[in-house]
């Protein structure tokens, strides 16, 4: 049984498979509230459990505090919401590298209540224009380095309204940057359940047209608190190189 939805455009939740052809989910050990908030809990959590100072981010130019990401994240989710006019459950297309600025989108998006659809760099317009189409996406977060194909993909899409680029070496000098630079910080998330869509993962393609796996708020927080906990058991002051992309 679903929990309540914080999400005000339901269309993840409106596609979502029948529960009757769902897999058993064995949760026995994992336990969350019915209102959560991932891209809080790998934030704003982390500072108020004493570990703003931590590293929780290094880039080839930066490295970036647990404190830092929080301040970071709240202000692009205040860009997201004050100026695009995103609402809990709008799609929102990331098209980087990883850099810590695509993680700091990834995890505002999700903050400001929406649903993340990551996509691969490599892809180009017709193969964006096939997500963008299925998930019904109006808002591109972009890496102002690999803007082409986007751009492409949004001139001939009747959904997708807006591009906006974000610097994926740091320097801050793109448009998302700086509208970020402006906001002040306070920003109170959205409220989404523990049940409510956080992330589109597409798969490539190559039995197909491209299916989207929806995936859950917990179930991102699973993966740290299961995998990384249980099997590769990660450590306060262990560094993690991740080469897929994000």
């Amino acid at each position: 049984m679903l929990g309540p939805s914080g999400h005000i455009d339901s269309f993840s939740r409106d596609n979502l498979p029948s529960q009757s052809i769902w897999p058993e989910l064995a949760m026995e050990n994992f336990s969350y509230p019915e209102w959560l908030n991932a891209g809080v809990a790998l934030t704003d959590a982390m500072v108020a459990d004493g570990h703003g100072e931590r590293t929780a981010l290094v880039g080839a130019n930066s490295s970036h505090t647990y404190s830092e990401l929080a301040t970071w994240t709240d202000r692009l989710a205040q860009v997201l919401i004050e100026d695009f006019g995103i609402v809990p459950g709008n799609r929102v297309l990331l098209r980087g590298a990883n850099t810590p600025a695509m993680v700091a989108c990834w995890l505002a998006v999700m903050k400001a209540g929406a649903v993340g659809v990551n996509t691969m760099p490599m892809l180009r317009a017709s193969e964006l224009a096939t997500i963008v189409d299925k998930a019904e996406i109006v808002l591109a977060l972009c890496d102002v380095r690999l803007r082409a194909e986007m751009d492409i993909c949004a001139a001939a899409s009747s959904h997708l309204s807006r591009v906006v680029s974000f610097d994926g070496e740091g320097g801050a000098k793109a448009e998302l940057d700086q509208l970020a630079s402006t906001k002040s910080g306070s920003f109170t998330a959205a409220r989404t359940g523990r049940d409510d869509v956080a992330l589109l993962g597409f798969t490539s393609g190559t039995t197909g047209v491209m299916k989207a796996t929806m995936h859950f708020h917990r179930d991102l927080l699973i993966i740290a608190d299961g995998y990384a906990c249980e099997v590769l058991q990660i450590a306060p002051d262990d560094i993690c190189i991740g080469t897929p992309p994000l």
